[in-house]
């Protein structure tokens, strides 16, 4: 039973990925505006209630897996704080996330440009940054040294300082093909802003 389970989750993941695929070719050819849902279903085959049975929106066919959109990063994030500074912990957490994109600059490149073409989209990103700073501020805010009333403030600086730096880290990668590997372009973001753990008073 379990096994059946997991190939129904995988047949589903795959055809997650071609309809997301089938939307980011047709957003480049065509303008993410000026595509429509019954247009990507009909390239892709299927009718569009089943492409809503995959995606809720047609920008969740983008945000879905633009990073760092991970449910778990408020529990990984928890685990570092057990051994780190507030600020080391943040950018632990966010190379977890480096490290399993890394493999795909191409496409997160792609991504990008269509993102870059459209306000609706930009202010999609945005929100979905904002909401996952909020999943993060309660966890760090606890870690944070000094005045019990400034720490909801330290909390919020620090963690949207440390995705502003994601975001521009993973911008940069994925706009260049040289040699910047994603990795070291978040060390070096982080690197860039003053080590906040050793600020704390």
């Amino acid at each position: 039973m379990g096994e059946s389970i997991g190939i129904r989750e995988r047949a589903r993941g795959a055809l997650r990925g071609e309809l997301a695929d089938v939307a980011l070719r047709l957003f480049e050819e065509r303008g993410y505006d000026e595509t429509p849902v019954d247009d990507i279903a009909s390239t892709a085959g299927i009718s569009p209630r089943t492409f809503y049975r995959y995606f809720g929106t047609k920008e969740e066919v983008l945000f879905g897996d633009l990073p760092p959109t991970s449910g778990d990063l408020p529990a990984l994030l928890q685990d570092h704080l057990t051994r780190l500074g507030p600020w080391e912990s943040l950018h632990q957490t966010l190379r977890h996330v480096a490290e399993n994109i890394r493999t795909e600059r191409g496409r997160w490149s792609r991504l990008l440009r269509v993102v870059n073409t459209s306000d609706s989209l930009r202010a999609g990103h945005l929100e979905q940054q904002m909401n996952l700073a909020q999943s993060l501020i309660p966890t760090l805010a606890p870690a944070i040294q000094g005045q019990a009333a400034w720490r909801d403030l330290r909390a919020r600086v620090l963690v949207y300082t440390a995705l502003t730096c994601f975001d521009t880290a993973f911008s940069h990668w994925a706009e260049h093909e040289g040699d910047i590997e994603m990795l070291e372009a978040l060390d070096i973001a982080f690197a860039t802003v003053p080590n906040a753990d050793s600020a704390q008073s």
